[in-house]
């Protein structure tokens, strides 16, 4: 099939959420032998990702990406908004299947929005062909748009995420400084304040928080210098080989308040799913789509306060338990054959 997927903003580097599945997803469909055409606006040229930048307006009106599309001519369209559950991303996804000539459009919801009745009502007239989505929450919240969706939660990369043996976890510390008798508490993620990561400072002492911040996003100066005070690692340079550093790690905290209405990350985050996949322990609050998949399995544990933080930190490192099975389910391969399978046509 020839399969345009289009997301906003694209540009190097791959150190975020949306973005890292918009190019995981194009990559699985190309190594299922579909053609694919990457394309972004406001983003940048990409070529050893074969991502191709286009200017149009925030509604995507643009003739050079009409020109794209015609040529092209995608069976199906796959958008990944940035701005996912929203009325304008809804009008967007409109305007790709005019451009495709009226090709199936499949919305991926990461994450969920508070609607108004006037919202709702304007949405029934303008929706995708499919929203994709992945929890429970940010289903209704389709629904209630009236539009037709499917649960499907993203992938992983398998073979780069993995447990290693104790000997290269220990040529690993020393690659990354961290002390060889140290537990190490990772947290991948934005150095933002409302991503609840100021929670790093509780596990200081007992243990070595080490945050690996994102540099798609503006980087808090402030609360660096707060968490650096209280013994909390900072990484704030882009990691190629991030897989490495979970490799290195003893414990994945997961600490973003959960917030349907006004999230502040994916419902999946790709993080607990690239730190499952290393056999991490999973230490998180109950964030999006997390507690509906795994509330009791062996190997992670859920927080609401920082008493819980510590005791559920004490408790998986008293009783470790593998957790790569729970990550070996999901890969990008399964995403894109559901989707394509799910898409109406």
């Amino acid at each position: 099939m020839r399969i345009l997927v289009f997301s906003e903003r694209l540009a190097p580097p791959p150190d975020e959420g949306i973005k890292k599945l918009a190019l995981s997803l194009a990559a699985a469909l190309r190594g299922l032998g579909h053609e694919v055409l990457t394309l972004t606006a406001g983003g940048t040229d990409w070529p050893e990702l074969a991502v191709t930048n286009v200017r149009a307006d925030r509604l995507l009106r643009s003739r050079v990406l009409v020109e794209r599309c015609a040529a092209f001519g995608p069976e199906v369209v796959l958008y990944v908004p940035t701005a996912s559950l929203t009325l304008a991303s809804g009008l967007r996804a409109r305007m790709l299947k005019r451009h495709a000539r009226g090709a199936a459009v499949a919305l991926i919801a990461t994450q969920g929005r508070r609607h108004n009745s006037g919202v709702r009502l304007a949405a029934r007239f303008i929706g995708p062909d499919l929203c994709v989505v992945q929890s429970r929450h940010t289903e209704a919240q389709a629904l209630a748009l009236g539009w037709r969706t499917a649960m499907l939660p993203p992938g992983v990369d398998l073979d780069a995420f993995l447990p290693v043996p104790p000997a290269e976890k220990r040529r690993l510390r020393r690659a990354y400084d961290l002390p060889e008798d140290a537990t190490v508490v990772l947290h991948v993620g934005h150095l933002n304040r409302q991503r609840g990561v100021a929670s790093l400072k509780s596990v200081a002492g007992p243990a070595l928080p080490v945050l690996v911040a994102s540099t798609t996003t503006a980087q808090d100066d402030v609360l660096a210098d707060e968490l650096r005070a209280a013994g909390v690692r900072l990484i704030t340079r882009y990691v190629a080989r991030v897989s490495e550093l979970y490799q290195a790690a003893d414990v994945y905290l997961f600490p973003v308040p959960p917030n349907p209405n006004a999230p502040s990350s994916i419902d999946w985050p790709l993080s607990v799913l690239e730190a499952a996949a290393c056999d991490l322990p999973i230490l998180a609050t109950r964030f999006g789509a997390l507690p509906e998949a795994w509330s009791d399995r062996d190997g992670v544990a859920f927080y609401d306060d920082e008493a819980n933080l510590r005791a559920g930190l004490l408790r998986l490192c008293e009783r470790p338990a593998p957790t790569r099975l729970l990550a070996e389910s999901f890969s990008w391969e399964n995403m894109a054959r559901r989707i394509l399978a799910e898409i109406p046509r």
